[in-house]
């Protein structure tokens, strides 16, 4: 019988997406993600003695407040079917749902139904940010619209578009399996002549001319990136920005409003924000 080693890792929600990078050089499994804590999943014939360790250390290298918490085993079990019963579908408002695969038929009637299957990716619907940004989204893609959706992960943000009439929607992410698990998800959505996605990373990317940009990131990635995001974004577009705490906001702000941008629009939920902003005419 195969066993598993599970590795919990105490990390700062806002760093999920640094840590992720860090397990992604590593034979997972899977990775759990609770409040402020995430569980690797190894099989035990790809786990050796100290790589708990050497995560625990490459973390910390990248300043990301990690604490091991503690390292087990399990049987091997049908961990899809555990898996399964714990994602429930995400009913945004009266219009969008995020429902995984195994429970799409239950919401056929919803007129934005979206249909994602997450793996390793962000962007399940259960994070206050995504919801936000869905909602946003919502408001202020028009038809015939390109969007560029940064950091895409799941693709939901991007498939959503093109259900509300963008014409195109183009995303990237630097994780090889949310672009996979982005590939699969447009599939399922029937989407998949309006919505493209690739692997690159912000440093890399070459940012395409579009009417919109959404960028589900933390702090320390939208910032340094604004003034690229404004360049990107037609006179009088839109870029939605969210994974920010809402005591960041105004730090977040800041540049975009330095470069003629207005915040148009502010949601908060829990400790989360996001923000519409128009680029100046």
């Amino acid at each position: 019988m195969t066993r598993y080693v599970l590795v919990t890792i105490a990390v700062p929600e806002e760093q999920f997406d640094l840590a992720s990078a860090v397990f992604s050089t590593y034979p997972l499994v899977g990775v759990e993600e609770r409040m402020d804590e995430l569980t690797i999943c190894f099989e035990q014939n790809d786990f050796h003695d100290g790589m708990e360790q050497s995560i625990l250390d490459e973390l910390l290298a990248l300043n990301i407040q990690a604490r091991l918490i503690k390292v087990g085993t399990e049987e091997d079990q049908n961990w899809n079917a555990e898996w399964e019963k714990s994602i429930d579908p995400v009913v945004v408002n009266d219009r969008i749902v995020i429902v995984p695969e195994w429970k799409a038929s239950d919401y056929a009637s919803v007129p934005l139904r979206l249909v994602i299957t997450p793996k390793m990716s962000f962007g399940t619907g259960h994070h206050a940010t995504t919801r936000m940004m869905c909602l946003l989204t919502e408001e202020y893609v028009c038809p015939g619209d390109f969007w560029v959706d940064v950091g895409t992960g799941t693709g939901v943000l991007a498939i959503l578009a093109v259900k509300l009439g963008a014409r195109q929607a183009w995303g990237f992410d630097n994780s090889e399996w949310s672009v996979v698990n982005a590939r699969e998800n447009i599939a399922q959505n029937d989407v998949v002549d309006h919505v493209t996605v690739e692997e690159s990373g912000l440093e890399d990317v070459q940012l395409p001319a579009c009417d919109g940009l959404m960028a589900n990131l933390y702090r320390h990635l939208v910032i340094p990136y604004a003034a690229a995001f404004v360049r990107a974004v037609k006179p009088g577009g839109i870029i939605l920005v969210s994974g920010i705490l809402k005591y960041d906001i105004d730090e977040v702000c800041a540049p975009f409003l330095e470069l003629g941008c207005f915040a148009e629009k502010t949601l908060q939920e829990s400790e989360w924000a996001a923000v519409a902003f128009r680029t100046p005419q």
